[in-house]
């Protein structure tokens, strides 16, 4: 994931948020008049765990397995709601590396 975060962070997308006393990173995913919308590093890996080797569009965009507290899920990008930003930034020549 080291690629994507680096493209990600070019772009201005990841910052850090002091939480319980520990910097924690955060990928921001847009920006709207009401608000901002983030997901913490360590949960979009959760989510994504599958391709973390090789986080290309093609990779993020499929279906994935991942485990929330005692519970398996398999959904795809779009199910989870992160498809979206996928495509943006592959418009944007984020996946370029």
């Amino acid at each position: 994931m080291n690629q994507l975060y680096s493209s990600l962070n070019k772009a201005g997308l990841m910052f850090k948020r002091r939480i319980d006393q520990e910097d924690e990173v955060f990928i921001l995913l847009e920006t709207n008049e009401n608000g901002t919308t983030e997901v913490d590093v360590k949960t979009f890996e959760d989510l994504f765990e599958d391709v973390k080797g090789s986080p290309t569009y093609e990779a993020l965009s499929g279906s994935h397995t991942f485990r929330m507290e005692e519970t398996q899920y398999t959904m795809t990008a779009k199910e989870m709601g992160y498809q979206k930003y996928f495509d943006q930034w592959k418009e944007r020549g984020l996946f370029n590396f």
